[in-house]
């Protein structure tokens, strides 16, 4: 289907059959990284907590990582709201304070050097952009990657 809006294909049906498998094996030491941006400041904070609730008493991680790209505050590929900055950042003081997470990862696109760097050492690309022609974003999905690979607890084995 497309959209009518962005006049981007989208798929406008899932059809899951889920079967039990009883208890979900534990992976001890993984990392597990969230990703979020500010358009999720009505339902981040809730979010955390389910994921993080219902993965922590059948899995150990070696580090929880929140990542928040505020990189774009509008324009969304799929924008179904609009952005309260301080909603969003109160719910991540929230989250910190909770310590749901263990690190959070902010980042706001303005870091040239810091795209420069992602773009060259995951894409081997020399160039300064945080998101694709088509407007989604990678930047800093690869730089919550980096950040697990920089762990001091970190084997190669982690990042799945």
């Amino acid at each position: 289907a497309i959209d009518e809006q962005s006049f981007q294909e989208y798929v406008a049906y899932h059809a899951f059959l889920l079967i039990p498998l009883g208890r979900i094996p534990s992976l001890p030491g993984c990392f597990l990284m969230i990703k979020s941006c500010p358009m999720e400041h009505e339902t981040i904070l809730s979010d955390v907590r389910r994921i993080v609730h219902s993965l922590e008493p059948t899995t150990t991680f070696k580090s929880i990582l929140l990542v928040a790209d505020t990189s774009k505050q509008d324009g969304f590929l799929r924008q179904y709201t609009s952005v309260d900055m301080h909603a969003y950042t109160t719910a991540l003081d929230k989250i910190i304070k909770e310590r749901l997470v263990d690190k959070l990862v902010l980042v706001d696109g303005e870091d040239s050097a810091q795209s420069f760097q992602v773009n060259n050492r995951w894409l081997g690309k020399s160039s300064a952009s945080s998101h694709s022609l088509t407007g989604q974003q990678y930047a800093s999905t690869m730089i919550g990657f980096d950040m697990i690979r920089n762990h001091p607890c970190f084997e190669p084995n982690d990042l799945v």
